[in-house]
């Protein structure tokens, strides 16, 4: 029976009881089936009123999860979205005409909350004057990692990434793994590799199996003196300044001329040698030399060579994955492009493999847990960040990543190779059900390398083009929000 037929009937009976005065049985049946009668009409009132807040309960979760999911960052825009979401989701419900009373967003807490609220005209409470009936829905979403996550950041920090490109770099790269660790709930583990021609591995791990590095060692020259009666006079010319390139970074430099000659001198004593010049290891490693193990983590029994120097050579070194906020930060910030005189140039291929190491479950670095078919327990993610081409090249002989040599054809030929194996490592890590997002800054003139890390990049929507600092931050605020999964926290 309707709610409007049932209100007819009531009514309808209350007035033939108030005429009928046959009988006593008449008067108690009247009293007695009035009560109920009224519980039945209250009882269609409240079962409107709930299927009104169910259907309000849904368009105000929908609206939380549209507003979280979306881009954006700013409240008043992102509480549109959740209107346009909650009214198409209330049209033609039972809580149709009901709109969202109230939105705030807590950037702090990464949190959208919200609540939709209506009225329905009741039938048979109206009766008792009560004319309407309010409700309300509360909805809590919260952009966070929802479960377990490795990822590991390969930036670059050659000498083209100096200036306010690497101060861009940091800034971007923290606020990406501040945005990650604001949910307390979070089990997310971070790494940091960051590369330039080589990669430093930390001299910490000097002895460890899946390392091999000569001993240190000095050499000693003895002085030597002799008597010389001439000296070398230079003059120089007009002055000239010239153009060079390290690292694909155009830079001017003295080149002005000089005129010397040999003049006679009174003899005098000229002296040379007689210092002690100290190799030692600062983690610098290369590639493995077996086989095409430079482009996989295969066989880790067979060992990385590490080089010696007599300076710093090899910038900072790799942070294996930890839930340690402070210490991926502290790397961060510290990264830098060079020491003293050393200017590193660009070799892709050794970021992309430790990278990998640094995801993998077994050494060189364990902390990664073991590849997931279904990449879901945990969820392990590469972001690769360059500002250049590939400008070294492999040595077979010893793993050291040189600049290519020869004439033009043979130099292009050894590029194309490095872009061949930086492909190769790439497509291997994507096997092992790793996502690699790519962040090109500042490159679109080179066309190789462009299309190099679209390629590397596990789908088009994975691949990311900076072409300042606003868009590299956005670039990494985006690729935060991919990583995240919006759920429902009331």
């Amino acid at each position: 029976m309707s709610p409007k037929v049932l209100r007819q009937t009531l009514t309808a009976f209350l007035g033939n009881a108030r005429r009928d005065t046959s009988g006593v049985v008449a008067v108690l049946f009247a009293i007695c089936a009035v009560p109920l009668l009224l519980a039945v009409g209250v009882g269609i009132d409240f079962s409107r009123l709930s299927a009104a807040r169910t259907a309000a309960q849904s368009a105000a979760d929908a609206a939380a999860l549209a507003a979280a999911s979306s881009r954006l960052e700013t409240e008043t825009s992102m509480k549109l979205v959740a209107d346009g979401h909650a009214t198409a989701n209330l049209r033609g419900t039972n809580a149709d005409g009901s709109r969202v009373t109230q939105f705030a967003y807590r950037p702090d807490q990464r949190e959208v909350t919200l609540k939709v609220s209506g009225t329905i005209d009741t039938t048979f409470m109206a009766l008792a004057g009560i004319q309407r009936l309010d409700y309300e829905a509360e909805a809590r979403a919260i952009r966070g990692l929802n479960g377990k996550t490795e990822l590991v950041l390969v930036l670059d920090n050659t000498w083209s990434m100096s200036g306010d490109k690497l101060v861009a770099l940091k800034q971007s790269a923290e606020e990406l793994v501040t945005t990650l660790k604001q949910d307390p709930d979070a089990d997310v583990k971070i790494g940091v590799v960051p590369y330039a021609d080589y990669v430093n591995v930390g001299t910490a791990n000097r002895n460890a199996s899946w390392l091999s590095v000569p001993a240190d060692y000095d050499v000693t020259s003895q002085r030597t003196c002799v008597t010389k009666t001439t000296r070398s006079v230079c003059t120089r010319g007009a002055a000239r300044t010239c153009t060079r390139v390290i690292d694909g970074r155009s830079e001017t430099y003295d080149c002005t001329p000089s005129t010397c000659r040999d003049e006679t001198v009174p003899p005098y004593q000229s002296c040379s040698g007689g210092g002690t010049t100290r190799y030692r290891w600062y983690g610098c490693v290369g590639s493995r030399t077996t086989g095409t193990l430079r482009l996989n983590d295969t066989q880790p029994s067979v060992r990385y060579p590490g080089y010696l120097a007599t300076s710093q050579n090899c910038l900072n070194p790799i942070v294996p994955l930890t839930s340690s906020q402070s210490t991926v930060t502290t790397a961060i910030r510290g990264m830098v492009v060079n020491i003293g005189n050393y200017k590193p140039s660009t070799y892709i291929p050794a970021g992309l493999i430790w990278g990998l190491n640094v995801l993998s479950p077994g050494a060189p670095f364990a902390e990664g847990a073991a590849y997931d078919p279904a990449n879901r327990r945990p969820r392990k993610v590469m972001v690769l960040m360059t500002d250049g081409a590939n400008t070294l090249r492999f040595n077979a002989a010893d793993g050291r990543h040189l600049a290519p040599n020869g004439n033009a054809a043979n130099q292009a030929s050894q590029i194309a190779q490095t872009y061949t194996d930086m492909n190769a490592i790439c497509t291997y890590a994507k096997q092992q059900n790793i996502e690699i997002f790519t962040v090109a800054f500042d490159i679109s003139n080179d066309p190789t390398a462009s299309a190099a890390m679209r390629n590397c990049a596990t789908s088009p929507a994975h691949a990311f083009d900076a072409r300042d600092r606003q868009s590299l931050s956005d670039v990494f605020k985006n690729i935060a929000l991919s990583l995240q999964n919006v759920r429902i926290t009331r």
